[in-house]
């Protein structure tokens, strides 16, 4: 049975956007160009243009996703742009135990991934994998959706205790400040920092923050 994503993603090949995100940008900008950042898990990489990007730079970056239309894509593109000796792309459902070794990468980075319809112990779960697969001091990036964003509210409400909506099939969570923080916290990291921004159509939390020692 064809998934969602691939449904998506087999109707357009571009469905984020072909060029980087501004969150990419930015964490590369502000904490990976100058430190000792050389290997990146991503989550949820989708088609891939963040992935693509951060290769651009020379880091060596392993993208998963649950889409196999998305990743076949992300691999052709690489191929096409000779990034693939930079990128290890691989379909995984990331809800589970992440298929790599204790402190093995140098930050995590995920643009808009935790608004998927996770539920919060899926999330304390993941938060814990991802510490487990960081270095001592290492960076997790990660965007969600937040209240401030004008489809908050919207459409059919999932669960009752949560903010998840399901938005004409996407189902989306959205998060209030304090929510990250706590989730951040209780994890094992330390906020870095954390702003508001908005990107059309949605509004964002952009969270930049490090594995406690």
């Amino acid at each position: 049975m064809v998934s969602f994503w691939d449904k998506k993603y087999q109707d357009d090949d571009t469905f984020f956007g072909e060029e980087h995100s501004e969150f990419a940008l930015s964490c590369y900008n502000h904490y990976m160009k100058n430190t000792i950042v050389k290997r990146i898990l991503e989550l949820g990489c989708g088609q891939g243009r963040d992935t693509l990007f951060f290769a651009s730079k020379g880091i060596e970056i392993t993208a998963l996703d649950y889409s196999k239309v998305a990743i076949d894509g992300l691999i052709k593109l690489a191929q096409e742009k000779n990034l693939l000796s930079n990128i290890h792309a691989s379909v995984y459902d990331v809800k589970g135990v992440i298929p790599f070794r204790n402190e093995e990468f140098d930050a995590l980075y995920s643009h808009m991934f935790f608004s998927m319809r996770f539920t919060w112990d899926d999330l304390k779960f993941m938060f814990q994998e991802i510490k487990r697969v960081l270095k001592s001091g290492g960076f997790n990036f990660f965007s969600v959706r937040d209240h401030n964003d004008k489809s908050y509210g919207k459409g059919r409400k999932i669960d009752s205790d949560d903010d998840v909506y399901d938005l004409n099939g996407f189902q989306i969570r959205f998060f209030g400040k304090q929510q990250v923080k706590d989730l951040v916290d209780k994890s094992g990291f330390e906020i870095l920092d954390i702003k508001e921004v908005d990107e059309e159509p949605v509004t964002l939390y952009l969270v930049s923050t490090r594995k406690r020692e």
